[in-house]
C-alpha cells in the first residue's frame, strides 16, 4: 500500500486555484501535474531549487504550453471514454488440408 501523500499548503492551494480560474485547466488538473513535478524532482530534479519550486515550474510549464510539462501530461488533457471497449476478434483457425 503506498504511504499517505502530505496535503499541500494552503499558499500552494491558492496559487493552483488562481491558475485553474485563469486558465481552462481545472484544479484537480493542475493538483495532478503538481503532484507529478514533486515526483520528477524527488526522481533527480536539479538540488538548486526547492522541490516546490520545482514543482511549481512544472505547473506553469503546463499552463502555458512552453516546455516540455504538456507532453509530459498529457494523459491528463485527454477526457476520460465512458465508452464501452471494443470486443477483440475472435482467433482465426486455420483450415489446413
Amino acid at each position: 500500500m503506498a504511504p499517505k501523500r502530505k496535503p499541500l499548503n494552503e499558499a500552494t492551494k491558492t496559487a493552483l486555484k488562481t491558475k485553474a480560474k485563469n486558465s481552462r485547466f481545472t484544479y484537480e488538473q493542475l493538483e495532478k501535474v503538481y503532484r507529478r513535478g514533486q515526483g520528477a524532482y524527488l526522481a533527480g530534479g536539479s538540488r538548486n531549487v526547492s522541490m516546490e519550486a520545482w514543482a511549481m515550474g512544472r505547473v506553469n510549464s503546463f499552463v502555458t504550453g512552453k516546455g516540455k510539462a504538456r507532453q509530459a501530461d498529457a494523459d491528463l488533457l485527454r477526457p476520460k471514454s465512458k465508452a464501452k471497449p471494443k470486443a477483440k476478434p475472435k482467433a482465426r483457425t486455420s483450415k489446413r488440408k
